[in-house]
């Protein structure tokens, strides 16, 4: 006890280790500061955070094991009645006790620092948990490598080698089950659940395998034999089932009820109706905030013909592909997806969502919709569905598309609002760019709304063009513009 004692407080002192912590909240601090927290999301990339402390960790006892080569150590131990079996153990002990509570500190402050930031989704303790079991395992590796390959040079290529593959599974793949951290993760999350809990379990059961291959360099000894035989016992049924849960594909009947209506929870806020999925309904508020000033800008009469604003599934990763799903059977909704901003990006979150609340307030046609059959693992060999342009010229040429501009600009900057259902093509570019001007001079103008509450039915008929809606809005025409596309 004396030994781990005394070792604790070396690794307790090492800058290796705590600057290590520092990074990862510095670093994860900045990763999630221009973005409102989702649970999912930040306890997966937190724990992916925690191999810093790992890695620090892992040099820290490294460096402890290879202190008996340095400058006339072996002479001094030798003289010494303990013998490097039981320094390796308190090491053992140690250093994953350290990098565990390092990282358990470091984890807990940045999850501590997003609770008045409005976090949404559900959050998963088993996820926030694998962090600093990573951590730990990594400082057993450090002394088990130190022991067999003795080196200044071997903890830095442990830690390549732990690193490089955790990397590499970004792209997505079974395999990166088998790592301390899955870094990979379907969007959302929610759709296709990691297994967690089993992830955990299987990084659990290699602590005491590592262990006992440490303790293998002084020979085989019935407890060192039964610790290895207990953690393959463990590590091998659930890595397998850890393997088995992210080689599933997202089934089409999960993604068919997260796309139902039912699947979200809704309720009013100032006469809106807002829905959201479990665990998002925190974002509600935000959602209002962006949606008010539109709402606003409409005529009281004119304000039943708000929309739903529905929470979107949006874009569907699937292992190293990614496409926009949006499922043909369910209404073209309006609403946000799985993130919002914060921090100086909430006002183009504000902007996007007021844009689309004002496409519908217009009654702007929905884009065109690009069909092509593909073989994914999501949908298998079937039809899916690409939002791609507007709808068309036609709609660049129409009053009631400057009015939609304009009330998007009441949420933010016009040209963030319309790129929440205007995606142009080039040909429509300069038809496009002639609408953001007047629309930008619209919304500086005092009397705007006065104006378009007067106007209203006039400007949103589709046989009112723009031409005929500027001396009502109390515009001038630009000569040289470009009116129609090529």
């Amino acid at each position: 006890m004396s030994l781990v004692r005394f070792e604790a407080v070396r690794l307790l002192r090492d800058p290796l280790v705590w600057g290590a912590a520092v990074l990862m909240v510095a670093l994860r601090v900045w990763q999630t500061w221009a973005r409102a927290p989702a649970w999912p999301e930040v306890t997966i990339d937190t724990a992916y955070g925690c191999l810093l402390v790992g890695a620090g960790a892992l040099l820290a006892a490294n460096l402890a094991v290879n202190r008996e080569r340095r400058h006339g150590m072996p002479e001094t131990i030798r003289a010494l009645p303990v013998r490097a079996p039981a320094r390796t153990r308190a090491l053992l002990v140690t250093a994953p006790a350290v990098a565990a509570a390092t990282a358990c500190a470091a984890t807990t402050v940045h999850l501590l620092s997003l609770l008045p930031a409005h976090p949404a989704g559900r959050f998963d303790p088993w996820e926030a948990l694998t962090g600093p079991v990573g951590a730990a395992l990594c400082g057993v590796l450090g002394v088990a490598v130190g022991r067999w390959l003795p080196g200044p040079a071997t903890g830095p290529v442990v830690l390549f080698a732990v690193a490089a593959p955790v990397e590499l599974s970004r792209s997505g793949g079974s395999w990166a089950a088998l790592l301390p951290v899955i870094l990979h993760h379907d969007l959302p999350v929610e759709i296709n659940p990691r297994p967690s809990g089993t992830h955990l379990v299987y990084v659990l059961a290699l602590i005491p395998l590592a262990a006992a291959l440490g303790m293998a360099r002084y020979g085989l000894r019935p407890r060192r034999s039964l610790a290895a035989l207990a953690g393959l016992a463990v590590a091998v049924p659930t890595g397998a089932v850890a393997i088995a849960g992210l080689r599933d594909a997202v089934p089409q009947e999960r993604l068919a009820r997260w796309s139902a209506p039912e699947a979200q929870r809704c309720r009013e806020a100032e006469g809106v109706r807002y829905c959201a999925y479990p665990g998002y309904e925190a974002w509600i508020p935000l959602w209002a905030r962006a949606v008010r000033p539109v709402v606003a800008a409409v005529p009281p009469a004119q304000r039943a013909r708000v929309p739903e604003i529905r929470q979107r599934i949006g874009d569907v990763s699937f292992g190293q592909g990614r496409g926009t799903v949006m499922r043909p059977g369910w209404p073209h909704p309006t609403g946000p997806f799985f993130l919002w901003g914060r921090h100086g990006t909430a006002d183009l979150s504000e902007a996007w969502l007021g844009g689309q609340v004002a496409a519908r307030l217009a009654g702007v046609p929905d884009p065109e919709w690009w069909r092509t059959s593909i073989t994914d693992p999501l949908y298998g060999a079937s039809d899916i569905f690409v939002r791609v342009g507007t709808p068309g010229c036609a709609a660049w040429r129409q009053a009631r598309t400057l009015v939609a501009l304009w009330l998007g600009g009441q949420a933010g900057p016009v040209r963030v609002a319309a790129s929440s259902w205007a995606q142009t093509k080039d040909s429509e570019r300069p038809a496009a760019e002639r609408l953001y001007r007047y629309a930008e001079r619209l919304v500086a103008r005092p009397d705007a709304r006065s104006r378009v509450w007067v106007h209203w039915t006039t400007l949103l008929d589709p046989a009112t063009t723009v031409e005929q809606a500027l001396p009502l809005l109390g515009l001038t025409p630009d000569p040289d513009d470009r009116k129609d596309c090529s």
